[in-house]
């Protein structure tokens, strides 16, 4: 995730202010993780996303496209 999480900071673009948090993104060649359904199947993810807080800490999240309100 730190690899996921520098490319973001580097390349990945803003997406806007969600829920109090400042939210960078960006989509990935390869996976860079998977979700695991409830039927046990696996869907990859190529979409990465940083969550900004007021204090400028973040958290990295593989996800399956950008987050919306």
């Amino acid at each position: 995730m730190n690899q996921v999480a520098q490319a973001i900071i580097e390349d990945g673009e803003f997406t806007g202010r969600i829920r109090g948090y400042d939210r960078y993104g960006m989509f990935f060649v390869e996976s860079i993780g998977y979700r695991v359904d409830p039927d046990g199947s696996h869907l990859l993810l190529y979409y990465g996303e940083i969550k900004v807080d007021a204090e400028n800490r973040y958290h990295a999240t593989p996800r399956s496209r950008f987050s919306q309100e």
